[in-house]
């Protein structure tokens, strides 16, 4: 089996695992009962160590359900999208991520909190965090690998990803002095930059 192929495989594992830990968490905060990580465990039947490797707290947890609540599912994204070119998705996406940020500004800001918490204290705040926009990205560019080849893919998922979501609001706003609008013309903007770079080198190549 290829090295890629079992990457890939134990990326799914996890993910499944963090989406029932996500379900068995909503259920429980459904019921009104106060629990902790440990009884999410023991009702999923998984160790007490696999579900630290997903959440550092019971805080991080509720957080995400709560955050998951508000979401659509990345799968979601490939009907939303359909018919749209490269640069007609990414924008959605954008601003799909940017309204729901703003939406639930005071929500993020906590979870972001608690999430560099934990990178602080040497744990690794990735690991406890959804990465939806990534994901979401991974389904929405995917039509279009070929297209715009490995590295530009690559780099352009990790940039988008950088220009939606909590942090680039956080900054536009309290270091830039920015409200919401202004943020959301910025932020496109530079993402319009980035397309037309990446288009004029494919151009070039192609000379």
């Amino acid at each position: 089996m290829k090295k890629e192929n079992i990457t890939s495989g134990r990326v799914n594992q996890k993910l499944k695992t963090q989406k029932r830990i996500l379900d068995t968490a909503r259920e429980m905060l459904l019921s009104n009962q106060d629990f902790s990580l440990e009884d999410v465990a023991a009702q999923m039947q998984i160790s007490r160590a696999t579900i630290y490797r997903y959440y550092g707290s019971i805080d991080m947890l509720c957080l995400d359900v709560a955050i998951a609540t508000t979401n659509k599912d990345p799968e979601d994204f490939s009907a939303y999208v359909s018919g749209m070119d490269l640069a007609q998705s990414l924008f959605y996406v954008q601003q799909y991520f940017n309204h729901m940020v703003q939406t639930h500004e005071t929500e993020l800001r906590k979870y972001l909190s608690l999430a560099l918490d934990r990178s602080v204290k040497g744990g690794n705040a990735s690991e406890h965090r959804a990465g939806r926009r990534p994901k979401t990205l991974e389904i929405v560019m995917r039509p279009f690998y070929e297209k715009i080849g490995k590295e530009n893919y690559d780099n352009l998922k990790h940039v988008v990803t950088v220009l939606c979501g909590p942090e680039p609001l956080i900054v536009n706003k309290d270091v830039n002095g920015l409200n919401n609008e202004q943020s959301n013309e910025v932020l496109r903007w530079a993402l319009e930059m980035i397309l037309k770079g990446i288009e004029v080198s494919r151009q070039e190549a192609k000379k």
